[in-house]
């Protein structure tokens, strides 16, 4: 394949001598075409120069990341519109050559305008009061998992609780409720509670609607520790995690300005950016009996000072967060604890006027926008909800969901989508072993042969968990995901070491990722049999032998079997098949032999096994000179 040459490829005479240089670009700032800063961590590969018109292979993206994005190959452009090469593919060097990582956006990022569904509120079991909770706006919305919560406006004293699909479940008044302010307040679910801010000013102490009792309740926030202002319209903004934390975010500040200093590190804001604050706390207990501590702060960085003007809440998954703009767009950030939290989509542009919608974007947008009006398909025509607002996300069903201001009780409802961990998602799942059960191998393999070959699908430790026949294996990791089992000794099918004998080893690996996610599994490795050649000794016979009086001859053989005894090559009688003796691998035949001549006798044993792997073997002859008996009879 011939390279395609952008302007970031140095064209070199093909008569210079020196070789050409292949460079890897981290591209942290670009998602496309569009110019949206971000971090890598990690490494870009690096290439030793090669020689004009050596077929080039092209290498992986290695410990190379960027926080919240895909790795989709390399590009010999910035902005992904050059020559894309994937890892291992190749081409011919012609010239020097620098290669730009490209980064795509996952979908658990961009849901808003890719899917759903409108959901309508209805009273199809008769509930009582259900008409409280039909033809009015919500004002606010969140999920427990199971079930969806809102406040209605034309009563926002009451809760109105409704299936996923929009079927009303029940109605419950809260007392004190009515007087608390609807428009700017969002509800969000936890430890029991719907929880809501005050009004949009108080910072010391927050509200809990008990669930259990449908009371109202005053919950103080940690001492030194208040809520963050809120900026825009909706100041009253929360926030829950899958983990349970909740928090709000706050203004934005001009990084100059931002108390936690400048830069990329932890709590900073990078330089000429924009910052906000999303502060967490841990709730314990439940209802009206929940306390909360502080529990962290996370920075959402901007190029766009004072977004979004017109704030319509934010969700997350505990990996993205997003934040919805009225009548216009959304942004995500990748959430990160030990740096700022940069955009990983933006689906509002530079927050300006609306332009063509870009809601499939998968590589960022520039001068877009993603029409939240319309979250199922992002066309800026036929709004699907009036007035998006509110915003919250059923974690026990992975879906986001957004009230209709000022519609008929009806809210939007995401397609699942399941992130990739993150600080208030996390990693609670174990690695999953990605072999078959069971494997055979033949016996008397060598010790440095793999047995088996045990593979996981994740980077984690794998041991040997005691018991079973796991004593009698090593296990030999030769890289983050895969490790062998080797036998200690080799094994032998007609002495088999394992529990039971039979053949089946069992061994138990347990592997565990690197957050003490843990998941064992049981192996089989099964021993079969190989065609062997036996092995008879040569007849031996105790003391000296003579005329007229019975000997026993004996032969040793290494299989089951029987033997015949035969005398300078005559059968001996009742000696033409005897049976052997013993256990593996020694087992004995004998003869009871009376010569009955004096001379020097040849004896030689015929051994057939009844083993059908062990072949058919002939001893070595022994010859006994018989003697002349010293007594009579």
């Amino acid at each position: 394949m011939a390279l395609a040459f952008t302007a970031t490829l140095s064209a070199i005479p093909t008569a210079q001598a020196n070789p050409f240089t292949i460079s890897y670009n981290a591209n942290a700032d670009v998602v496309g075409a569009v110019t949206q800063k971000g971090i890598t961590t990690g490494s870009v590969p690096t290439s030793s120069p090669q020689a004009s018109g050596t077929t080039y292979t092209v290498l992986g993206q290695g410990t190379l990341a960027r926080q919240g994005f895909t790795f989709a190959g390399w590009n010999t452009s910035s902005t992904g519109t050059g020559t894309t090469y994937q890892p291992g593919s190749t081409f011919t060097l012609t010239a020097n050559a620098t290669l730009f990582a490209i980064w795509t956006v996952p979908a658990a990022a961009r849901l808003i305008g890719n899917g759903g569904a409108i959901i309508n509120v209805a009273n199809t079991n008769s509930v009582a009061n259900g008409s409280l909770c039909l033809s009015a706006g919500i004002r606010g919305i969140t999920s427990d998992g199971t079930h969806i919560y809102f406040r209605p406006s034309t009563n926002p004293g009451y809760i109105c609780k409704t299936l996923p699909s929009g079927v009303l479940v029940s109605v419950h008044l809260v007392t004190g409720l009515d007087l608390v302010a609807s428009d700017q307040l969002a509800l969000v679910f936890g430890n029991g509670c719907l929880y809501l801010r005050k009004d949009t000013t108080t910072v010391n102490s927050i509200y809990c609607i008990a669930i259990s009792n449908w009371s109202l309740n005053s919950i103080s926030l940690p001492a030194g520790n208040p809520l963050p202002a809120g900026g825009g319209w909706l100041n009253g903004n929360f926030i829950q995690f899958p983990d349970g934390r909740i928090g709000s975010v706050g203004t934005s500040t001009a990084a100059a300005s931002w108390s936690g200093g400048v830069g990329t590190g932890a709590g900073q804001c990078p330089s000429t950016m924009f910052c906000k604050s999303l502060r967490l706390y841990t709730p314990a207990g439940t209802g009206a009996a929940t306390v909360l501590t502080y529990s962290a702060e996370f920075v959402l960085t901007d190029e766009i000072n004072g977004w979004p003007d017109d704030d319509h809440g934010i969700a997350t998954d505990g990996t993205y967060l997003y934040q919805i703009r009225y009548s216009r767009g959304y942004k995500v950030w990748a959430l990160q604890t030990t740096s700022p939290s940069f955009l990983v989509f933006n689906g509002d542009a530079n927050g300006g006027s609306a332009t063509t919608p870009a809601c499939g974007a998968t590589t960022g947008v520039t001068a877009t926008y993603c029409l939240i009006s319309n979250p199922v398909n992002g066309a800026s025509t036929g709004a699907a909800l009036t007035n998006a607002t509110y915003f919250g996300r059923s974690h026990g069903l992975g879906k986001y969901l957004v009230g209709d201001f000022n519609g008929a009780s009806r809210f939007w409802l995401s397609d699942a989508a399941a992130p990739p961990p993150g600080p208030g998602n996390p990693d609670i799942t174990p690695p999953a072993f990605t072999n078959s059960d069971t494997f055979t191998v033949t016996e008397n393999i060598a010790t440095s042969f793999n047995a088996a070959t045990i593979t996981v699908n994740d980077s984690a430790t794998l041991v040997i968990a005691a018991g079973s026949d796991g004593a009698l294996f090593n296990i030999v990791k030769v890289e983050t995901a895969t490790a062998y089992l080797r036998f200690k000794a080799s094994p032998d099918f007609e002495a088999a070491a394992d529990i039971g004998a039979n053949n089946i080893y069992n061994i138990t690996i347990t592997t565990t990722d690197s957050v003490g996610n843990a998941a064992s599994r049981t192996f089989f490795i099964v021993v079969s049999n190989v065609y062997e050649s036996s092995v008879t000794t040569a007849p031996a016979v105790t003391g000296d032998v003579y005329k007229g009086i019975v000997t026993t001859i004996t032969v040793t053989v290494n299989a089951p079997g029987s033997v015949r005894f035969l005398w300078s090559g005559k059968k001996i009688p009742g000696c033409l098949a005897r049976p052997t003796s013993g256990n593996y691998p020694n087992y004995t035949a004998t003869c009871q032999w009376k010569p009955a001549v004096t001379a020097l006798q040849t004896i030689t044993a015929e051994f057939i096994s009844s083993d059908s792997s062990f072949s058919r073997s002939s001893s070595a002859p022994s010859s006994f000179w018989v003697l002349k008996r010293t007594t009579r009879r």
